[in-house]
C-alpha cells in the first residue's frame, strides 16, 4: 500500500511526500507478508481480502503501520495491505469483487 500522506515519525511528524492525509482511502487485507506474530494477530481479526478504511498511516524508517476506522487504536504493518484503487480487475481472480 502507498505510504504517501502518512505521518513521517522521523521528520517531526510531517506528512510523507504530501500534506494530504490518507484518511478515508480504501485498502484490502492480503493475508500475507509481515512478521509472523503480526500476521497471525491480523488474521485473527481481519478476513482475507476484507476492504478497510484508512484512519492514519505512520511511516517509520524500517517499518510502517496503519490504523483503520474499523479497528481504532490498533496498528498493523502496512506490508499486509494493498491499495484498492491500484488493483487491476484481472490481477487477482480470488478477490470477492
Amino acid at each position: 500500500m502507498s505510504l504517501i500522506g502518512g505521518i513521517d515519525t522521523y521528520a517531526f511528524n510531517k506528512r510523507f511526500r504530501t500534506e494530504e492525509s490518507p484518511a478515508g482511502r480504501s485498502v484490502f487485507f492480503l493475508g500475507a507478508n509481515g512478521r509472523t506474530n503480526e500476521l497471525e494477530l491480523a488474521k485473527s481479526i481481519i478476513k482475507e481480502h476484507q476492504v478497510l478504511t484508512v484512519k492514519e498511516i505512520y511511516v517509520g524508517r524500517s517499518t510502517s503501520t496503519v490504523e483503520f476506522e474499523e479497528f481504532p487504536g490498533k496498528e498493523f504493518n502496512t506490508v499486509m495491505f494493498a491499495d484498492l484503487d491500484d488493483l487491476e480487475e484481472d490481477e487477482d481472480p480470488n478477490l470477492p469483487f
